[in-house]
């Protein structure tokens, strides 16, 4: 990732932040997230955000991997939905 995606990247997450939704809680997503991380790395995580211990390239791989699976959940309650 290049400089000038580095600075779209904050700016793009706090409007993504705005939109309308589900509230999630905060901390039980990071701790489900980053499950493989020990206690003091977890709470260095939820204190300073996943960017005091990931690069932005390796942030955005979660962040697909992430996407990816609600993504997956979502497709199969819709054809669950869909054959009720």
């Amino acid at each position: 990732m290049d400089e000038e995606e580095d600075q779209f990247l904050p700016e793009i997450v706090s409007k993504a932040i705005k939109l309308p939704g589900a509230k999630v809680d905060r901390r039980a997503f990071l701790a489900k997230t980053f499950n493989h991380l020990k206690d003091t790395e977890l709470a260095q995580l939820v204190d300073q955000g996943p960017q005091s211990l990931y690069k932005s390239k390796d942030l955005i791989k979660i962040a697909n991997r992430v996407v990816l699976n609600d993504t997956e959940k979502s497709m199969v309650f819709s054809f669950a939905a869909g054959l009720l």
